[in-house]
């Protein structure tokens, strides 16, 4: 199924977490976000783009501001050869299937349409009709992109199944596949967890499946941060019922915070500074004694722009995972990108470390 999100209005644009809100109700409703595009109501190739748009999908979501809503519900008419009727406060195509106090739902053609009245500080009305899925995610970990396509892509063949891939980290690759005309995605799913049965993860959103697999164990999970400022624990945060696995956890950005909260000791800061793996040693250490959890988590970096030196530059972060029952792993890691992107494949590999520490617990 071929869908497509846009965002017409520009103070919609503008309003990075109302946007952002925007694109996980889409992402929800179709289970992925590929297309999407912002487009002001004044630009004079929206006719045009929304026309090309719906020859091109069977599925077109359009959120519009309070500015632009009746702007597009026009455009929707002209191309369906309709008029517009007011219902209520909605102006609306008088050929919709449905209209709500939040929009309304057409077809044009072979493609079915959401227009949406979007709102900033406001609830989102609910996305109408199908959302046919003809593909679905895993990744798979501890091998590179080379290999794992190598050895998917004859199963592929077998099953009808089109693969794109990309690496989250080196050796951690997440793998979109979608069904062809006669594509048989369970069958190849199954086939991948026989090929992979102690690498795949069977979700898009890797901390989704470590919080399920620990919600299904009774066990818990803390972090102790540095450069990713809680990063960690808001990832987790977004998962639903997460509460279950996760008690809190310690943001410790100054030495002094990771003495005293910690228990890092004053001479491990002194000899080996806090962007080290004594550090983070200790500070996974004093993360399991204060919190009582059976993993613990912890980053510790130098995400940039500045701060880097010759020996530690821009990019070094030590992450590691610890157990309560005794097992400790700790990487150096040399990252590169912007303060954000190194910060966001911290959180990744430190995940990476937690599932390389307990893959008996994980992958079992």
């Amino acid at each position: 199924m071929k869908h497509t999100l846009l965002i017409v209005g520009e103070e919609l644009h503008i309003n990075e977490p109302f946007k952002r809100y925007i694109i996980s109700s889409y992402e929800a409703h179709f289970g992925e976000a590929t297309s999407f595009y912002l487009q002001s109501k004044s630009d004079k190739n929206l006719p045009f783009m929304i026309e090309e748009i719906i020859g091109l999908n069977d599925s077109l979501v359009i959120y519009a501001g309070d500015d632009s809503f009746a702007t597009v519900a026009k455009i929707l008419a002209t191309l369906g050869d309709d008029e517009l009727l007011l219902n209520g406060d909605l102006l609306a195509p008088s050929k919709s299937e449905v209209v709500t106090k939040n929009g309304a739902l057409l077809k044009i053609g072979e493609c079915e349409i959401n227009l949406i009245l979007a709102r900033p500080a406001q609830k989102l009305g609910a996305i109408l009709g199908s959302a046919r899925k003809d593909f679905a995610y895993f990744s798979l970990f501890d091998i590179d992109s080379e290999s794992a396509n190598i050895l998917l892509t004859p199963l592929a063949k077998t099953y009808e199944v089109e693969l794109t891939s990309s690496e989250l980290i080196p050796n951690w690759v997440l793998i979109r596949a979608r069904a062809g005309k006669f594509g048989q995605i369970a069958s190849f799913f199954e086939g991948v967890q026989n090929l992979f049965s102690n690498k795949m993860i069977p979700y898009k959103n890797e901390v989704e499946f470590i919080t399920s697999v620990l919600m299904q164990k009774g066990l818990k999970i803390t972090f102790a941060e540095s450069c990713t400022a809680g990063l960690l624990s808001a990832r987790f945060g977004d998962i639903a019922g997460v509460s279950e696995v996760f008690d809190g956890s310690l943001i410790t950005y100054s030495n002094q915070l990771k003495h005293s909260w910690l228990g890092v000791g004053d001479e491990v800061l002194k000899s080996y500074g806090a962007v080290s793996e004594p550090c983070v040693q200790e500070m996974l250490k004093g993360a399991l004694a204060r919190s009582g959890a059976d993993f613990a988590l912890a980053v510790s970096g130098i995400a940039g722009p500045g701060g880097g030196t010759s020996q530690k530059p821009v990019g070094t972060v030590y992450v590691g995972a610890a157990s309560s029952k005794g097992g400790v792993l700790v990487e150096r890691l040399l990252l590169a990108g912007d303060r954000e992107y190194v910060r966001t494949q911290s959180v990744t590999a430190c995940i990476a470390c937690l599932l390389r520490l307990a893959p008996d617990v994980f992958f079992a």
